[in-house]
């Protein structure tokens, strides 16, 4: 009969324990373990593609006092030949314990499949002035993933994602919208610094330019420097490469290793002239920024480089 009694007891004892933790639970925060994000792509897959589980995160990232669920998703294939076509992040609220669908943004489309799925799509562009081309019909390979961080520094958390390139997503003007999109094709990953001690981020998306037939320690380095004008990342590379004469020295020790190695005339130095020439024009030397950039539309084989140093050199003083 005690040892009953004791039974009894304990079930009750867990049972309050239960009843109070339901009792306290706070209804805003879903109940991950149960939450199949998915479910808001419903469109159905491809044969042989599944949606990741999804990397998630609760916090205020716009002008309501309530907190919203951060997930960012994949479509993903198994297998020998596994990789990603396209990530999906949804920005959703809570409403009395269920998770609902604020804002969906389509990322990173390999333009493999068409993912007949309603949101916002944000094209991810190319860097200016660099002019490699993005395969196509490619799965991504490696991670994506995202931070919360205030980027523009008005108090409201911004959302970093980081995968190919690098987007981010902003509450602005009363809505969610992408405010800076751009590949990278370099080792090093983007990132964001705040450089005139301002509290607003500067961003930094470093690219190595190919060169065929050239190693990789020998192709050219290059950074895009985007920074915030109030309503979107804007390119400003004058303010990177003005005075940084560090990075112009390793340019030119790099283009000359190629001349005494290969010859004046090389089509391979035309990445080399081309960038050599806008670095001086944004060093406000106008004539060597002239000399190099009238070699490349002489040149020069790739149209890219001869239609963008033909634009350059038309902003230059006449001589």
């Amino acid at each position: 009969m005690k040892r009953h009694i004791q039974n009894t007891l304990f079930g009750l004892a867990i049972l309050l324990i239960f009843t109070a933790f339901a009792m306290g639970a706070d209804p805003s925060k879903p109940i991950t373990s149960k939450v199949k994000y998915h479910h808001f792509l419903p469109a159905p897959l491809p044969e042989g593609l599944y949606y990741s589980r999804g990397k998630k995160a609760v916090a205020n990232i716009d002008d309501t006092p309530e907190k919203e669920t951060i997930v960012l998703m994949t479509a993903y294939r198994k297998g020998y030949s596994a990789g990603w076509f396209q990530a999906f992040l949804l920005i959703g609220e809570n409403e009395t314990g269920m998770l609902k669908k604020k804002e969906l943004f389509k990322l990173f489309d390999s333009g493999t499949y068409d993912f007949d799925i309603p949101g916002k799509t944000v094209e991810i562009q190319n860097p200016s002035f660099v002019f490699k081309k993005q395969a196509s019909d490619q799965p991504w390979f490696g991670g994506v993933s995202f931070k919360l961080v205030d980027l523009t520094g008005d108090g409201t958390l911004d959302i970093w994602i980081n995968g190919p390139g690098v987007a981010v997503i902003s509450f602005q003007n009363g809505e969610f919208k992408e405010v800076l999109s751009c590949y990278d094709f370099a080792m090093e990953p983007p990132e964001y610094v705040d450089l005139d001690k301002d509290g607003i981020y500067e961003i930094k998306v470093p690219n190595t330019i190919p060169i065929e037939n050239v190693d990789g320690n020998s192709q050219p380095e290059w950074m895009s420097l985007y920074e915030w004008n109030g309503d979107v990342y804007v390119l400003n590379n004058e303010r990177f490469y003005a005075e940084n004469d560090e990075f112009l020295i390793r340019l030119l020790r790099r283009y000359n290793y190629l001349l005494n190695r290969y010859g004046k005339f090389m089509p391979l130095c035309e990445a080399y002239s081309f960038y050599l020439g806008l670095v001086y024009y944004y060093q406000d030397n106008v004539t060597t920024a002239r000399r190099y950039l009238r070699w490349v539309v002489k040149n020069a084989e790739k149209r890219d480089y001869i239609q963008a140093a033909e634009s350059i050199l038309k902003k230059l003083p006449s001589p």
